[in-house]
């Protein structure tokens, strides 16, 4: 649906000169300070065109721009004002004003919304009693535009099943735009350019253990950061598009969309793969596990899934060498092998223990959103496996969560995950036979959130845009899946009283 009139009036014609005139004034404006600025303001204007046209076009554009943190980079590396990076989501307010004044739909509210109002209270009350309020404040405001809003923005625009698909497709092109990219970077060993941001290298790296041609020590291999900037998180974000990639792998029609799919999540993997990341290689595990006990791919889908696994450790041998490493955790809690264990491991075991310290002292709410760092060198520091200095995260998800908003908070967080994970199995089950593209949109979901959920055992939640909106994807998958049950219900004859299971995660 268009939000423009197809036939125009001399007037209207008159003013769209006059707009054109100015957007070409305000570009100009924009290159005297920065090309960057002058490229991101030009096409935010030319996407926002296309979406008074064509409104779903913003959706795309805001989740390709989200995912692949595009406008992050613009502040940090091309000058680009942070306000006007800030600004791209209110893209989402087209299709949402098309939605809901047009088309008069009713909102969507779907169960985890309220559940998120209510930690928002809680996390609310940790801010107003912790040690630094102001500070407190900052960290909860980011859960509320981050989190909720984003959230609720998200399930309300994504309200079909072809927009789904087009939004995962969008998924998949940033995370093209994101591999692609340090790809480039490591076969031409050009670990010194950040290619404007898209691939930078975070830390020294790890040793390989081959020798260089001129017989010098070991050889080192870069860590790839991606466009994020952290390893780790890089390798994480980039683990989530795989199933998504391989959902649309086996479930598009057209063939040529599927090598295209899996092109995508060939590239999507090996841009996992250069993060060389053990936690992430945990997650990978976990996600097949998980595929195969609860038979979300046959032995077929298996077998060439696992193939492609041994492809990429094949191209990319150095990663064996890094996962080789994983023991040195085990020896941390050996007297006779501690001296020789991983350093990061030890610290990152330090972190852990001082978030179950300060859970157990505050119990109920925690010490306030994004307060932890404050208390992990007092707590962290107590019979300490390498001694902290300075504030440092509690890298876990769960223990930060904890320690920042107790019981209370760690509970209501899990209950969102478990309403969305619950609501995509089963609209797996419901849509399995009568609607196999979107039973294979839950499966790539539910799968996104496990790689997500296990490698949180490793990493905090920094970046939380990046959680939320995978969790908002699945929640829109149950809400469609949700409506798609209720027509059919509706269309059957009234005699017929044997009717599927709901949707733990449908609309209430």
């Amino acid at each position: 649906m268009s939000l423009a009139s197809p036939r125009r009036s001399p007037f209207a014609s008159a003013l769209l000169f006059l707009a054109a005139l100015a957007v070409a004034a305000l570009v100009g404006l924009a290159c005297l300070r920065s090309p960057a600025l002058a490229l991101g303001v030009g096409v935010g204007l030319g996407v926002l065109g296309a979406a008074l046209r064509r409104p779903d076009v913003a959706i795309y554009a805001v989740l390709f721009l989200l995912y692949s943190n595009v406008p992050a980079l613009g502040v940090a590396f091309h000058g680009v004002p942070k306000p006007v990076a800030a600004a791209f989501p209110l893209l989402l307010a087209v299709p949402l004003v098309r939605d809901l004044c047009v088309r008069r739909l009713p909102p969507v509210v779907t169960p985890v919304v309220p559940i998120l109002l209510l930690l928002l209270v809680v996390q609310a009350a940790g801010a107003a009693f912790s040690r630094d309020p102001a500070h407190a404040f900052d960290a909860l405001a980011t859960f509320v535009f981050e989190g909720l809003v984003l959230y609720v923005l998200v399930v309300n625009v994504l309200r079909t099943k072809e927009v789904l698909r087009g939004a995962t497709w969008a998924l998949l092109a940033a995370g093209v735009l994101m591999s692609g990219v340090p790809l480039f970077q490591q076969v031409t060993g050009t670990f010194d350019s950040n290619y404007g941001g898209l691939a930078q290298v975070d830390g020294l790296g790890f040793q390989t253990g081959e020798q260089s041609e001129e017989g010098g020590g070991a050889q080192r291999q870069a860590r790839l950061a991606g466009p994020i900037g952290e390893k780790n998180r890089y390798a994480q974000v980039m683990l989530c598009l795989v199933p998504l990639g391989l959902m649309c792998f086996f479930g598009e029609r057209s063939r040529r969309l599927r090598l295209v799919a899996l092109a995508c999540t060939g590239l999507c993997a090996l841009g996992f793969v250069l993060a060389f990341s053990r936690g992430g290689a945990v997650g990978m595990v976990c996600m097949l596990l998980v595929m195969l006990g609860l038979r979300l791919i046959d032995a077929r889908k298996a077998l060439f899934v696992a193939a492609g696994m041994a492809l990429l450790l094949a191209a990319m041998p150095q990663y064996w060498r890094r996962l080789s490493t994983i023991t040195s955790a085990v020896q941390v809690f050996d007297e006779q092998g501690a001296a020789a264990s991983d350093g990061a491991v030890r610290r990152r075991i330090t972190e852990m223990m001082a978030a179950v310290r300060v859970f157990i002292d505050h119990p109920v709410i925690g010490v306030g959103p994004g307060m932890f760092k404050s208390y992990s060198e007092e707590y962290g520091n107590v019979d300490a496996l390498r001694r902290i200095e300075g504030g440092r995260r509690a890298h876990s998800l769960y223990l930060e969560i904890a320690a920042e908003s107790g019981v209370l908070g760690l509970g209501l967080f899990l209950a969102a995950l478990a309403v969305t994970l619950v609501g995509l199995a089963a609209a797996r089950r419901v849509c399995l036979e009568s609607d196999p593209e979107l039973a294979n949109l839950a499966t790539g979901y539910l799968l996104a959130l496990v790689c997500y959920l296990s490698t949180g055992v490793f990493l905090h939640l920094a970046y939380m845009r990046y959680f939320y909106v995978v969790l908002a994807l699945g929640g829109a998958v149950v809400h469609v899946a949700h409506g798609a049950r209720s027509a059919g219900v509706t269309a059957r004859a009234p005699s017929s009283s044997a009717e599927r299971p709901a949707l733990a995660g449908g609309t209430s």
